[in-house]
């Protein structure tokens, strides 16, 4: 699988300042395996190299949230290109961005790192990737803000941009990002009010975050919890059905932030024998989580294999 590398070399917790200082990494990695380390055999490839492999091809950009570490995130987007079981017209590309963190402070500015992070992505694609047939992008949580801010800079118009569980604002689109969902055919919001982070951090980590001037409104509700509001005609609200008391044993329990990729904390193999659609049976959030991303996935993005 091909990633996209855009932590800085300077530390773990700072994103590239430009291009020229991105690479890529090639790893093989067997279906359902762990990427043990990130030592030996991951030499940065040339970026140009990425250009001859998305000609006339679907390219699709994954990337992770806030504080993940770069072992586990090579785990979560590799598992994510198993999960979507694409066929060979598509290109699946992990994005690595910075976030890691010894301490939930640093999250205060590290929207501004993966905005930069997505104006750096932003001129990936116009720079090497003009000959793929389309463009589409996943995200999960901060991770949002670099598809948003990827979104505002690129100059090419994508055609299906998914934010799972987006840490940002919910009139998004009605303020920062003003006008930018027409540079997408559609724009999907994967959203739980289960989801524990987004209800109980977000909000007074965003108003913290005040301070370096780059949020809109520091109380508002996060638009992986809601949904957009208000919401253009082409962005789609998908709430997931889920109680955060489990009162109701007929919908998917507990939907929490962490839900929303399989294996994404990679503590074990990421698992893609899913049960079927309608079958809630296991309705633990392990299993309830990748029953309805797997639809979600599948209906949220028309045309795309089921």
């Amino acid at each position: 699988m091909w990633f996209l590398n855009l932590r800085s070399e300077s530390g773990p917790s700072a994103s590239v300042p430009k291009l020229a200082q991105a690479h890529l990494l090639k790893i093989e990695v067997a279906d359902g395996k762990v990427i043990a380390t990130t030592g030996g055999g991951m030499k940065p490839i040339p970026l140009a190299a990425l250009g001859a492999q998305a000609r006339n091809r679907r390219l699709v950009f994954v990337t992770h949230g806030y504080n993940v570490t770069l072992r586990n995130g090579l785990n979560a987007l590799a598992g994510v290109r198993q999960f979507l079981n694409l066929d060979d017209t598509y290109l699946v590309v992990g994005v690595l961005w910075p976030g890691e963190s010894t301490t939930m402070l640093n999250y205060v500015w590290e929207h501004q790192d993966a905005m930069q992070a997505g104006r750096v992505l932003a001129e990936f694609i116009d720079a090497y990737c003009a000959d793929a047939l389309e463009v589409n992008f996943i995200s999960h949580s901060l991770g949002g803000r670099l598809g948003l801010e990827c979104l505002r800079t690129v100059k090419r118009r994508l055609r299906e941009v998914c934010l799972t569980a987006p840490a940002v604002n919910a009139d998004a689109f009605a303020k920062r990002y003003k006008g930018m969902e027409v540079k997408a055919e559609r724009i999907s919001i994967l959203a739980s009010k289960a989801d524990k982070i987004l209800m109980l951090a977000y909000p007074p980590g965003n108003f913290a975050a005040t301070a370096f001037g780059d949020i809109d409104a520091p109380l508002m509700a996060a638009l992986g919890r809601i949904g957009a509001k208000p919401r253009p005609a082409n962005v789609a609200n998908y709430q997931i059905p889920s109680t955060f008391l489990w009162l109701d044993k007929g919908v998917d329990r507990n939907f929490d932030h962490m839900d929303y990729y399989p294996g994404q904390t990679m503590r074990t193999p990421p698992h893609v024998q899913l049960p079927l659609p309608g079958d809630r049976n296991n309705a633990r959030p392990a299993h309830a989580a990748r029953n309805s991303l797997w639809q979600l996935m599948t209906h949220a993005l028309p045309g795309w294999p089921k």
